[in-house]
C-alpha cells in the first residue's frame, strides 16, 4: 500500500514537473472561481457583468481552441435568471406586503481571439479582444398590499397592489483583455484575467406598470418607455479561472 501511494506521489510530481502549455489543436474548458469573502464558500460563476441589466447571469463557461501554440479562438457562454422574494409588515403587525421580483432569462455569447506569448513551460501569458452579444427577457415585479415598487413598513396598505413588466433587452459589447494561465499538469490549469470594455450598448423595449392604491380603487396602467444606454471605456471584468486541457 505504501509503495502504491509512493508511486502515485512520484507520478503526480512528475506530471507537474513536465506540465506543458497547449499546442495547435488542443482544446480547453473552464469556469470562473468566486473566491471566499468572509464566511462565504468558494463557488463558481461570472464575477462581474458589464451592465446591471445582465447582472442576473451568474455562471459562465468558457471554451478555447488553439490554432497554434501562440493563438486561440474562444467562446464565453453565460446564462441564468433570478427570483427574489421579500416581505414587509405594517407598523401594527396585521398586514404584510409580499414582493416578488423575477429577472428575465438572460444569455451572453462572447466570441474572442487570444494571442499567446513565450512565458515559461508552465506559464502562458496572453492578450486579445472579444465581441459580446447579450439578450434578457422581461423582468417582472409583483407587490401585494402596497402601491410602491419598493415598499417599506410605512407604505403597506391593505388591498393596494403594484406590478410591472419590463421590456426585453439586447446588448453588444466590445472589449480587450489580458491574462495568464499556469499549468499544474498537462491537463489542469489556473488562470487570471483582466478586461477593459471599450464599448457597451444596451437597448430595452417598452414595458408596463400597474398600480392600485386601495382595494376599492381602479387599477391604473402606465407605459414604461423604452430606453438605451451606451458606455465608453471604464467597464472592466476580471476573475480567476479553473480549467482543463483536452
Amino acid at each position: 500500500m505504501k509503495k502504491t501511494l509512493l508511486l502515485a506521489a512520484f507520478a503526480f510530481a512528475g506530471s507537474i514537473a513536465f506540465a506543458q502549455k497547449p499546442a495547435a489543436g488542443d482544446k480547453t474548458a473552464e469556469i470562473n472561481l468566486l473566491l471566499q469573502v468572509g464566511t462565504a464558500p468558494i463557488s463558481y460563476g461570472l464575477p462581474m457583468n458589464a451592465n446591471p441589466k445582465f447582472a442576473n447571469i451568474p455562471a459562465e463557461l468558457r471554451f478555447r481552441y488553439f490554432l497554434s501554440d501562440k493563438s486561440a479562438i474562444r467562446l464565453r457562454l453565460g446564462m441564468g435568471s433570478q427570483t427574489t422574494k421579500t416581505a414587509f409588515m405594517d407598523p401594527t403587525g396585521t398586514t404584510t406586503s409580499d414582493v416578488t421580483v423575477k429577472s428575465g432569462f438572460g444569455i451572453m455569447l462572447t466570441p474572442g481571439y487570444e494571442m499567446h506569448f513565450e512565458g515559461t513551460d508552465k506559464l502562458s501569458p496572453y492578450c486579445g479582444g472579444e465581441l459580446g452579444f447579450m439578450m434578457a427577457g422581461s423582468a417582472t415585479t409583483e407587490v401585494t398590499n402596497s402601491d410602491n415598487a419598493s415598499p417599506t413598513s410605512a407604505t403597506v396598505k391593505t388591498g393596494a397592489s403594484y406590478s410591472s413588466t419590463g421590456g426585453s433587452s439586447i446588448g453588444i459589447r466590445l472589449g480587450l483583455f489580458m491574462g495568464a494561465d499556469y499549468y499544474f499538469t498537462n491537463s489542469v490549469y489556473l488562470g487570471a484575467e483582466f478586461g477593459l470594455g471599450l464599448f457597451n450598448a444596451i437597448s430595452t423595449a417598452e414595458g408596463t406598470e400597474k398600480k392600485k392604491v386601495s382595494s376599492g380603487a381602479t387599477e391604473v396602467t402606465t407605459k414604461m418607455p423604452k430606453s438605451s444606454d451606451t458606455y465608453i471605456f471604464g467597464t472592466s471584468v476580471g476573475g480567476v479561472r479553473f480549467g482543463f486541457k483536452f
